[in-house]
Formats: structure tokens, C-alpha cells, sequence
């Protein structure tokens, strides 16, 4: 039977409650603050008395919450209408009255297993605690391990209602100025015996008394309950009691398992968190030291340890409290293992297609994961027992199921799953078989099959007794149901050159290492077995329920094999040693260069044979086996790659010393010490240097037997011979060290750093031991080494360098509120890495479970002070380092915060789905311009985010000045959006291009006079025409409604005005189409302005009678004043025709440089009757040598000689041009006298090139000479052209080796030769 020890107010219940309302009221109005009523916050250990509590219900069993930590002086100064709490009858329920003094009834087996969370139960509170006037409602989730021991019954509050109800003395609160009464209540089992007592309860009441300012006296209660009532101040009524608690209750004992992660938080630093717990509550409180707790995995919340808590029931439950509390603050989700439960059961617990693992989850926020077990590997079911008892199954190390997620949610999926699992199974044996999932769905048992590596025909069959024999005959009819076939691919490529076997087997490991005989069976749902070692047959066998199935992946296996001829495989001898270095090193190297890849033998295999493979140049992800026979050039590809591939790997081995084992006998004591030290000795090996292996005895990849204290060793044989003596002496100073491992010294160590000297599980000082071999022992401050003295000194001298390290460093946390850690640890962790890199420090983040829009890539090293601090508080920031560096990173950090908090300002504006890509533009051009001209960061919601919403909120942050800028911005273009409308409007497709107009001026210009913007884009969105290869006739417009209405009032105006046009067509002639376009089309657009019509000339690639005709469009007005005017231009002008002979046609256009003098000059245009001018003639080009064969002049040679060191070369120019005949050149002018004069310098143009038979190149040896030929303004380059009669070009760059061009008849250019190098020489001398 539960007892009860209950805490109220005293006062009397003789009057009725009007009665006692009336008092009350007289009290608060009476009532005037004194001395007594604040007590000196230096006293207070407990918060003062909260409000009224109503009245519960007599079985009310509530658990009182944790106390407020508001003290009595700072509730003496809340707003004056607190105040009459002071004087309300005290809710005994509370622990703010009176933490612990009691706990509730004893508890029920909990539902389902405690877990833990940082999350605490809902409490409903209101000012310090209590709701007003109602009472508290506390945690309903039960502590794991906080049981009392058997026969101990705790205390708990119980209401002065309660009392009432159970027949005892009226026991109502009344609280007075000055005075305080509160009781505590007993059950009898709670109490020390009487004969135990060292002295009378009546004696302890009077000596309390004495001692305290507080009166207790002794009370019988209802039911045996014994009472004790204390009135005075708060403090000094609350101490008494305690002091009754103490000397009269009974030792108790209790247990609270709390999560070993946990540990820390509850002894605090240096103990200082167990230590204020143990002194306000009075309890003994012992947590068991790390080394003795069992180590389990970090993310195994399942792990715990047990805290024992020994002193009176009071004490005990207060600190139990206490306990919890921490524990509920300083874990939130969970992470157990379920490792206690058999892997046969695994597939039972998930059901059929996981349907069991999906109904637990449903509706929890857990996930759950049981392990797939169909395939036993290193533990075979147990035997069926007689008699069809139930089978004895073990669980399998390494075999767990694993629960994650909210506290509570993980506990009842723990006792589902626990529940589920105490079904009695049973096993039984038959033959090899198939099925799963369908085979449990369906027999209600499961199936667990040997591995591959046994040569095995058993099955084992597990699940219910009553059920094992349907599964039975379900096997063997799924068994008899099996089609088998069988393919030896020995026979497909019998003339291999290693022999068709060997072929056959390496082909087999190939695809094996490929996990290509997985993907086979998984496409054509059959079982195929391989060989599975050198004496098997080549066979390769197939299993499948359907026969057509089998042939199917038959036929895939054969196509595979012919696709992997010998030409495709090589088998090379590499010593196994150098197997490792291969895979690790040359692998990869050969798949980029060769496109080989690499197959390396399994250390069971103990063969020295690697396989090289062709695979071509495709990435091994996207390789894709072949199936076919490769063609005669696909094998010489082959053959090439794979032996340059062997080459590369035997020149890697190449050089090297000869491979040696050699054994060396040293005590297993000193194997682990062995290996350490040959791994510090091989860490640093130069390039090119392969380490030597080492094997201790019995190791199954030994190649010689070693004695079963004996160490192997393989590798190159200088290195092994000089490491076997390293290796002897190591073990000959061990042996010494053991002489000298009495040794002891101890020294002061700060007590405050010896965590960090021991290191989270112990790794910091295992560490140590590790490196220095000698024994540590830390004890309260002191730390004892025990081993040889140089390196117990050694380590020593480490140590205290440590602690020196550690005195310099300070650790600060700070607040910040969570919503702000992403942006301070910035994109991949940038921001706090580079400020853990400036200042050398350590910043934690607290880890949180991240949301979707989360970067989840966060660097490593936030990542691993995130693990190392999961236990943090949600808003608090550690930084830790050298004292200097952490002010500094503290500084910097804060005002970044600061920064960040004044770039936090939020807002959002609504916007129409529709408006979303407008508003982000082309490429994202609209919404960059918007965040640079704002300097606001703008975030546009998703498509899927605003899928199903009318509206979608564009979210802004900045400053407060970016964020209503961006937001001002937005709104205003949302509100034109809003306030657009879009109509369209059905017109003729013929018409659209008279509507958009050249370059779409005419549209422009109709949106511009409308009220629209002559932005390109704008215009585009408001007026969209369709494609012109669509069929579609409807032109939208879009816009306010003002200026759509006008545009759509120019649009059908214009449309019915092309409505009413008509076309004709005239004839001219193509030679004249020229004439209406003119230069770039200015003419026909002048044309087209000028009469208000559309002229339409053909394009010359247009043949036939259409070549001819020009269209005209518009009014019919229009159109025969275009059509006249056009005729008037077009109509044939004075014409004469003169022959030019072709091979001088170029040189008289001049690149068409003549036609234009003519037009400028006279008006007069030439055209050649159609015929096609003939291809310009090839220059003659300079040789870059003198008339002699002399070298190019030197501008170093001597001025004397400088004017006969030049370059002369002289080409026949009519030779150079080909072509016979004459074209006709036709004159066409306004007049006759235009076209005369025009006549005339054609006539003197063909005089001059007629003339011009040669062509003379002249390099003078200084360039700064080409400016004399030149002359002041060219007078003198003009002199010479027209003395001699000759074309004179001088080079613009006038750089070194570049020519003089002269052209004409062979005496002028001589003639102008030898003025030019006069000129020169004149001007030297």
C-alpha cells in the first residue's frame, strides 16, 4: 500500500466559507508589508509559496512539478496585484512551496520504456507554477529506473481538501503577516520505528523547536497518517520540516537510470552540479565512475547508467526531481539499439514488405530499422528441439535494430517491437529453396538460407510451431516448381591461350567483382550459382519457377561470354605482396590511361594472379558489360591497351628488391606494442617505397608458419632485414622496461582539466598510456604514473605542459538565439571555420535536427564540434581556445551577430503565381536588378510551394531601409500586375506584319501612344503576336486597362484599314530592283512612308515570272500613286554600251571604287547585261629579295652603301590576269550628257590600265625613308605618279620589309624606281 507525506498551510476550518471569505478580504485589505514578509536573498534556498490551488479530487496522484527558481525577494517586488498571493491558502501541490517534501503514489509499471528528451512534458503553469487559482498538472512520463526499492514508500503532496475528504482534522491555510504554517504528512512505513530512534519523537520536536525561530508540533491524520505542522517565517518553518524529514524518516534508497550521455551534465564541472543538489536536498548521491560504466555507442541512447540516491524520503525525492530535470533538458530526440533480440526474428518484427515496421511508424515521428535476414553468415539457426518446443535462438553480435526520434514516439515502438518479439518461434530443416517477402506473407514464416560460401543443401525454416509444417509443404512445392539449367562457358572460347578452363574461371571472377551475376538475376528472376573454386566445373547453373525465365538468362550468359573473349582478359603474376598497393594506387591510374580495369584476388584466394580487363575509355559508373563478339579492330584496341597496361603495372614493381619473409619469436604480451611501433616507423615512407607487412602468429594470411609467439614479417629484403633489427631491439627495450615498470612518481595535476586529460570514453589518456607505456592514474587532483623512469618523466613533462596549455585557455558560451546560427556558421561552415583558423579556437554550434531548405554539406569541422556537443543547449555557442584568441573570436562573433540581427529584418509581399516569372525575368536578370538596386536578399517561393495557392509570398531580409525599398518595389509591381487585364483580339495573319511593321516600329510606336513603355521586353509582354509557323490568328494584349483599350482601338483601325486595301503588281525589270531598295533598304522605306503602302520586291534567289514582279499594298489611292511614281523611277534612262576587255575589268573597277565615282560624280550606274564579272586575277606578290638574289637590306648597313642595299623586283602584271573577251560595261544616266561624261573617264580609266603591264615592288632599307616618297601632304608621291604615269602605293605601317608598290608600264616603273632612290639618296647625303 502506498503511503502519502503531504505539505499545506495550517489554520482552522471551524468557520463556513463565507465566513472565511470575508476574513480573507479583511486580511488583504488589513494587510501591510513588514520585515518578515522578504527574506534576505542570501537565505533563500527554496522560491516562496505560490498562489491558492483549488481543491483536487481525493485520488489525485499528480506529481508537483519542478520549482520556479523566482526567489521571495524578487516576487516581493511584482505589480501590486500579486500581491494577495501572499495571504491565499497555500497550494500544497506545488514544489515551489516545498520542493520534494513528497512524491506521488507508488507508480505502475510504466507502458513502455523510458526515453529521454530535452523536450519536457506538458505542464500547465502560470505565475511562478501555478495556474491561477487551479492547481498543477504534472509530468504523466515515468522515470525508467526511479523506482523505489522494494518496500520503500515515498512521500507525496496531497491538498488540505484531500485531508477532508478522507476524514481527517480540518486542515485549511491561512496565511498572516509575519507568520507562515505548513505540514508534512507521513505514512507510518516512512518513519523511522520508535525502539530505533536514539531518542523520543517529542524530545527531537522540542530541540528542533529550540534550534529554529519555527514551531512543529505532531499530528495523527486520516489512515494512519501521521502529521507535522510548523509555523513561523517561511525559511524557518520549511528548515524545521526538513530537519523532521531527516532525524525521523527513514533511510531510503533509489536508483534513477539516466542516459550515459547524460553523465557529465549531472555532476557539472568538477562536480559542482551533484554537489548544490546534494546540499539543498540533504541526499547522498553517488554516479558511478566513467571506467566502470560499460562504453557503448555514441549514438546509442540506450545505453545508461545507474544513479543512486540515498536519505529520507524527502531528501531522496527531491533530488530525484532534480535529476530528472537535467536529464529532460539535455536530451531531445533518441537513438537505441535493440541488440537483445535474435536476427531470425528480424523478419517477423518487419512483416511482409516492412508492413509491420510501416505500422509502427505511422503517425510517430520514429523511423525504425530492422536488418534484412534471409542468409545466416557466421552463425547458423539452431536446431529444431524435439517435440515441437520452441527453438533456442541467441541474438548476433553486430545484428541490432535501431529506433530514432521523438523520446516518446521511440519508447512505444521499442515496446511494440519487444512485444511483438516474445512470440514463440520455432525452426525446422529442409531443403534449399526460394522466396521471401510472398513466402511470409503467405506462411506466416520465413526462410534463412546458408551463405554461398558453404557448401550447404540446408535451409532452415522459422516461425510458429503450428505453422512450420504448411511453410514445409510450401517449400518442397516451391522447390519441385523449380526449372534448372545449366551453361558451361568453358566451351565458349575452348582455344583460349590460358586454357578454356582458366579463361572460363577468370571471366567468372571478373563478372563476380562486377556484381554483374547479381544484375542477372535480379532482371530475369532466377538463382544462378557459380563455381566456387579451382576444381569446380566451369558450369555455371540457373534455378527459376518458370522455364522460360531460365533460357532467357541462359541466353544473357552466353551473350555475355562471347562478348569477353581471351583477347579481352590478361592474367598477370604480381607477388601478392604488392597486391594492396595496386588496388590503392595504380588502379585508378590504369582505368583514366588504358581504360583497364583491375580485378585483384581476395586474401582467401592466396593467389598471385591479378586479372586486367579492357573496359575502353568509358567512366567505370556508366560501363555497360558488352555482349557481343568484338570486331577484328575492337581486339588490336584490346591487345594494345592491356599491354601497355601490363607494362605499367610490372614497371611499378620493377626495380625492386626481392620479396622475404623472415620470423622473429617475441612474447604476445608485446604483439600490440609490436604493431604500434612498426606502424610509427612505416608512417613517413618516401615516394616509390612499399611497407613491410607484419603478421603475428596464427594470422590466416600468413604465408609461413610462424610459432604461436612468433611475428612475420614480408616485404622487400633490405627493409625487412633492417626493420627485424629495429623490431629485435624495440623488444629487448620492452623487456627492459618490464625490469623497471616499478617505477612510480605522482604530481599535482589541476583537478578542474581532468576531463580533458582523460578525453571523452577515456581516448586522451589511452592515448598517453599508448605513447608513453607507462600506467596513469588520476585521483582528485593528483596523477600517478607507473612505469620505466625515462618514460614516466617523458610523459610527465607532457602532461604538465598540458595543464600549462590548458590554464591559458577559457571557454565562453554564448546565447544566441538558434534562428541565427545559420548564417554565422555561414554556406559549408565558412564563416566559423575562418574564425576558428584566425584566433585557433573551438566554436560548437549545438546540433539540431536540420529541415529541408537546410544546407546539409556543413565542413567537417563544425560537423565534429556538432558531435562532440550534441548535448548543448539549443541557443548556446561555445567557444573554447587560448584565452587571447577567444576574446578575440568572441568579439568578432558578436558583432557579426549584431551585424546579422540588423540584417534580419523580415518581410513579405504577395504576389500572383502568374506574376512569378516576370518578376525573376530572362536567366534571373529582373529579380538580380531588383536585390542590387534594393541591397535586399529576395527569396521566391518554389513552384511546388505555390502549386496549390492562389497567392505565393516572396520573402525579403535586410536592413530595415533594404527591406522596405524591396518591399515598396514589389508592391507596386504587383499592383499593376493586379490591376492588368488581357484581351485579345482576332485578326487577319496576313496583316500581322503590316501591324508589327520593319523592325517592329509600327507596333512601338502604337503601345508608346497608347501609354505603354518603349522597353523591348515590356512591349513584347504586352503585345504577343503568334509564331509565324502557328495558325493561330489571335494577337493578346495585356496591360492596365486604359492603354490596352487604346492599343487594341490602333490595332482593329489598322486591321480594318488592311481590310480594305488592294494589291497590284508591276513589272521591273531585276536589274532595276536596286533602284527601289537603295542602299540598305533606305529607299523602299522612304517609298513605303512616303505613299502609305507596302512595297514587296522579290528576292533574288526568286526565279521565273515572279523574278519581275513588285507587289504593291494599300489603299487603292495609295497604290496608284506609288505605282506611278515607281514607273517614273524605273523607267529606262540614257544608255550606252561600251566593251571592256576582261582581263583589265578589276583593275578599272577598283574594287568597285570607280562605280562609285560615277554615281557621285555623274548619276550615272553601270550594270553588265547580266553577264557575271570574272574572277579577280592574282596579284603578284614580292619574292622578299633583291633584282641580284641578294638578302632583304639591313637598316645596320652603312649609310654609304645604304641607298644601293635595297629590294627590287619587277612582274610582268598582264601575265598575272587571265580571261579573254570582253564584258559589256552599260552606262545608264538622267541624261545624255551624264552618260557622255561618264563615257569619258571609263575611256581614260581603260587608256591607264592598258597601260599598267607591270607591277614593281621596292623595299628600301630604312622605313623611315617611305615618308620622303610620301611627302608633305603627298606632294610628292603625286609628283611622281604623274610624271611617270604609274600607280605609286606607299604602305601605311611603313614597317620594316614591307614593299613600295608601283604599277604601270615597264619604263614608268623603272622611271619611278629610280626617282624614288634618288629621293633617298639626296636626303642621305
Amino acid at each position: 500500500m502506498a503511503s502519502e507525506a503531504a505539505v499545506s498551510g495550517s489554520g482552522s476550518t471551524d468557520l463556513s466559507p463565507a465566513q472565511q471569505l470575508m476574513e480573507r478580504h479583511a486580511a488583504e485589505e488589513a494587510h501591510r508589508a513588514t520585515v518578515e514578509d522578504v527574506v534576505d536573498e542570501e537565505d533563500i534556498a527554496h522560491p516562496p509559496p505560490s498562489g491558492t490551488a483549488s481543491a483536487a479530487e481525493p485520488n489525485d496522484e499528480s506529481t508537483p512539478t519542478l520549482p520556479s527558481t523566482l526567489s521571495e525577494k524578487a516576487a516581493g517586488k511584482q505589480k501590486a496585484q500579486d500581491s494577495p498571493r501572499a495571504n491565499t491558502p497555500l497550494n500544497t501541490q506545488s514544489e515551489e512551496a516545498f520542493p520534494s517534501l513528497g512524491t506521488p503514489k507508488s507508480r505502475g509499471p510504466a507502458s513502455v520504456p523510458a526515453a529521454w528528451g530535452r523536450k519536457p512534458a506538458s505542464v500547465g503553469r502560470g505565475t511562478n507554477g501555478v495556474t491561477n487559482g487551479a492547481a498543477q498538472v504534472s509530468s504523466n512520463v515515468p522515470s525508467r529506473a526511479s523506482t523505489p526499492a522494494s518496500g520503500m514508500l515515498t512521500p507525496s503532496s496531497t491538498l488540505p481538501s484531500q485531508a477532508d475528504s478522507q476524514g481527517g482534522p480540518a486542515l485549511s491555510s491561512m496565511s498572516i503577516p509575519g507568520r507562515y504554517a505548513e505540514r508534512v504528512q507521513f505514512a507510518p512505513s516512512q518513519l523511522t520505528p520508535r525502539n530505533q530512534l536514539k531518542k523520543p519523537v517529542k524530545d527531537v520536536l522540542n530541540e528542533i523547536n529550540k534550534r529554529s525561530k519555527a514551531k512543529v508540533e505532531m499530528k495523527t491524520g486520516p489512515q494512519g497518517m501521521i502529521i507535522f505542522e510548523g509555523q513561523g517565517p517561511v525559511e524557518a518553518v520549511r528548515q524545521a520540516l526538513k530537519e523532521v524529514a531527516n532525524q525521523l524518516g527513514s533511510k531510503q534508497s533509489v536508483k534513477v537510470a539516466v542516459p550515459a550521455s547524460v553523465r557529465a551534465h549531472v555532476i557539472g564541472r568538477q562536480g559542482a552540479t551533484i554537489q548544490a543538489i546534494s546540499k539543498r536536498t540533504g541526499a547522498r548521491i553517488q554516479v558511478p565512475k566513467q571506467e566502470d560504466s560499460t562504453a557503448m555507442d555514441e549514438d546509442d541512447d540506450s545505453s545508461t547508467i545507474d544513479v543512486v540516491i540515498e536519505g529520507d524520503a524527502v531528501a531522496a525525492e527531491m533530488a530525484r526531481r532534480e535529476i530528472e530535470s537535467i536529464v529532460n533538458e539535455r536530451t531531445s530526440t533518441v537513438n537505441m539499439r535493440l541488440r537483445d533480440v535474435p536476427a531470425e526474428y528480424f523478419p517477423f518484427l518487419a512483416g511482409a514488405h516492412n508492413s509491420r515496421i510501416n505500422a509502427i511508424q505511422e503517425g510517430r515521428d520514429v523511423r525504425v530499422q530492422i536488418p534484412q535476414y534471409h542468409t545466416w553468415s557466421s552463425q547458423a539457426p539452431p536446431q529444431a528441439p524435439p517435440n515441437r518446443q520452441p527453438a533456442a535462438f541467441a541474438p548476433q553480435a553486430g545484428s541490432s535494430i535501431q529506433i530514432s526520434g521523438d523520446r516518446q514516439a521511440a519508447a512505444e515502438a521499442r515496446a511494440e517491437i519487444e512485444r511483438q518479439s516474445a512470440v514463440d518461434i520455432s525452426s525446422s530443416w529442409a531443403t534449399k529453396g526460394n522466396a521471401m517477402h510472398d513466402f511470409l506473407e503467405k506462411t506466416g514464416c520465413t526462410v534463412i538460407l546458408p551463405p554461398d560460401s558453404e557448401d550447404s543443401e540446408i535451409l532452415t525454416i522459422v516461425g510458429p510451431a503450428d505453422r512450420l509444417e504448411d511453410a514445409m509443404n510450401e517449400v518442397m512445392e516451391l522447390a519441385s516448381s523449380m526449372q534448372m539449367s545449366s551453361v558451361d562457358i568453358a566451351k565458349q572460347h575452348p582455344k583460349a591461350p590460358q586454357g578454356a578452363q582458366a579463361h572460363a574461371r577468370n571471366v567468372t571472377r571478373y563478372l563476380q567483382q562486377r556484381q554483374a551475376i547479381e544484375e542477372l538475376e535480379r532482371l530475369h528472376d532466377a538463382r544462378i550459382i557459380v563455381p566456387t573454386s579451382i576444381d569446380s566445373p566451369s558450369a555455371w547453373e540457373i534455378y527459376s519457377r518458370e522455364a522460360k525465365n531460365a533460357m532467357r538468362a541462359r541466353t544473357d550468359i552466353m551473350n555475355l561470354i562471347s562478348g569477353h573473349p581471351p583477347t579481352r582478359l590478361s592474367p598477370v603474376d604480381v607477388d601478392p605482396f604488392y597486391h594492396q598497393h595496386l588496388q590503392q594506387q595504380a588502379a585508378q591510374q590504369l582505368r583514366n590511361d588504358y581504360g583497364v580495369h583491375l580485378v585483384i584476388p581476395d586474401d582467401i584466394e592466396d593467389s598471385p594472379q591479378v586479372l586486367l580487363v579492357y573496359e575502353g575509355p568509358t567512366a567505370a559508373s556508366n560501363y555497360e558489360l558488352p555482349r557481343r563478339q568484338p570486331s577484328a579492330a575492337e581486339v588490336r584496341d584490346f591487345e594494345k591497351a592491356l599491354s601497355d597496361a601490363q607494362a605499367h603495372i610490372l614497371g611499378l614493381i620493377s626495380g625492386q628488391q626481392d620479396i622475404v619473409s623472415r620470423d622473429i619469436d617475441a612474447p604476445s604480451k608485446f604483439h600490440d606494442k609490436i604493431q604500434r611501433y612498426v606502424d610509427g616507423q612505416q608512417q613517413s615512407l618516401p615516394a616509390g617505397k612499399f611497407p613491410v607487412q607484419l603478421m603475428m602468429g596464427g594470422r590466416p594470411q600468413q604465408r609461413q608458419a610462424a610459432p604461436s609467439n612468433g611475428v612475420s614479417m614480408r616485404g622487400p629484403s633490405n627493409a625487412v632485414d633492417d626493420l627485424v633489427e629495429r623490431v629485435m631491439a624495440f623488444i629487448e627495450q620492452e623487456k627492459q622496461d618490464e625490469v623497471e615498470r616499478g617505477f612510480v612518481t605522482s604530481f599535482d595535476f589541476p583537478q578542474r582539466y581532468a576531463n580533458v586529460l582523460i578525453g571523452k570514453r577515456g581516448e586522451n589518456i589511452k592515448k598517453l598510456r599508448d605513447e608513453f607505456d607507462v600506467d596513469i592514474q588520476v585521483n582528485d587532483g593528483k596523477i600517478e604514473l607507473k612505469g620505466p623512469q625515462a618514460k614516466a618523466n617523458a610523459c610527465k613533462a607532457h602532461i604538465m605542459a598540458l595543464a600549462k596549455k590548458l590554464e591559458d585557455e577559457a571557454t565562453y558560451t554564448l546565447k544566441i538565439k538558434p534562428q541565427y546560427h545559420r548564417e554565422l556558421i555561414g554556406a559549408k561552415g565558412s564563416q566559423v571555420n575562418r574564425l576558428q583558423e584566425r584566433y585557433n579556437v573551438r566554436i560548437n554550434f549545438p546540433r539540431s535536427t536540420p529541415t529541408p531548405d537546410e544546407d546539409q554539406s556543413a565542413s567537417d569541422a563544425t560537423a565534429g564540434a556538432q558531435r562532440g556537443h550534441f548535448n548543448q543547449a539549443p541557443d548556446e555557442v561555445v567557444i573554447r581556445g587560448p584565452k587571447r584568441g577567444a576574446d578575440e573570436a568572441r568579439e568578432e562573433l558578436l558583432n557579426l551577430l549584431q551585424w546579422t540581427i540588423d540584417n534580419s529584418h523580415l518581410a513579405s509581399v504577395s504576389v500572383a503565381p502568374d506574376q512569378i516569372p516576370s518578376l525573376i525575368g530572362a536567366g534571373g536578370r529582373e529579380m538580380e536588378n531588383m536585390r542590387l538596386s534594393t541591397g535586399a536578399q529576395i527569396d521566391v517561393p518554389s513552384r511546388d510551394a505555390i502549386a496549390s495557392s492562389d497567392r505565393a509570398e516572396i520573402r525579403i531580409r535586410g536592413t530595415k531601409k533594404q527591406v522596405e525599398d524591396a518591399k515598396k518595389l514589389l508592391q507596386e509591381r504587383a499592383k499593376v500586375f493586379d490591376d492588368t487585364i488581357t484581351r485579345t483580339l482576332d485578326v487577319d495573319k496576313r496583316h500581322h506584319r503590316t501591324i508589327i511593321g520593319g523592325g517592329g516600329s509600327n507596333i512601338r510606336d502604337i503601345v508608346m501612344k497608347a501609354g505603354g513603355s518603349d522597353d523591348r521586353r515590356e512591349l513584347a509582354r504586352m503585345v504577343r503576336f503568334p509564331r509565324a509557323d502557328s495558325d493561330e490568328s489571335q494577337i493578346r494584349v495585356e496591360g492596365s486597362k486604359d492603354v490596352v483599350d487604346k492599343i487594341i482601338a490602333s490595332i482593329e483601325a489598322i486591321a480594318s484599314q488592311l481590310a480594305s486595301q488592294t494589291t497590284e503588281h508591276i513589272e521591273v525589270a531585276p536589274e532595276k530592283h536596286r533602284l527601289l531598295i537603295g542602299r540598305g533598304g533606305e529607299t523602299r522605306r522612304n517609298l513605303e512612308s512616303q505613299f502609305n503602302v507596302g512595297i514587296d520586291v522579290p528576292k533574288q534567289t526568286t526565279t521565273g515570272a515572279a523574278r519581275s514582279q513588285v507587289k504593291l499594298s494599300g489603299q487603292p489611292v495609295d497604290v496608284e500613286k506609288a505605282k506611278a511614281h515607281i514607273l517614273t523611277l524605273v523607267k529606262d534612262q540614257e544608255g550606252e554600251t561600251v566593251l571592256i576587255p576582261r582581263h583589265v575589268h578589276h583593275a578599272i573597277a577598283d574594287n568597285g571604287q570607280f562605280f562609285r565615282r560615277l554615281r557621285n560624280d555623274h548619276k550615272v550606274t553601270v550594270d553588265h547585261a547580266g553577264q557575271q564579272p570574272p574572277p579577280k586575277p592574282v596579284a603578284p606578290q614580292p619574292r622578299r629579295g633583291n633584282n641580284n638574289g641578294g638578302s632583304l637590306p639591313l637598316i645596320t648597313d652603312d649609310a654609304a652603301t645604304s641607298a644601293a642595299n635595297f629590294s627590287w623586283e619587277l612582274h610582268d602584271a598582264s601575265a598575272a590576269e587571265g580571261g579573254d573577251g570582253d564584258i559589256p560595261w552599260i552606262l545608264r544616266g538622267p541624261n545624255a550628257e551624264s552618260v557622255a561624261k561618264a563615257k569619258s573617264a571609263l575611256e581614260r580609266a581603260l587608256q591607264d590600265a592598258e597601260k599598267h603591264t607591270h607591277m614593281g615592288f621596292l623595299i628600301l632599307p630604312d622605313p623611315r625613308a617611305y615618308r620622303l616618297v610620301v611627302g608633305p601632304g603627298g606632294s610628292q608621291i603625286n609628283a611622281i605618279r604623274k610624271q611617270t604615269g604609274t600607280k605609286v602605293s606607299v604602305p601605311r605601317d611603313q614597317t620594316r620589309g614591307e614593299a613600295i608598290e608601283i604599277a604601270g608600264s615597264r619604263e614608268g616603273c623603272e622611271e619611278a624606281k629610280e626617282i624614288i632612290l634618288n629621293l633617298v639618296k639626296g636626303q642621305e647625303q
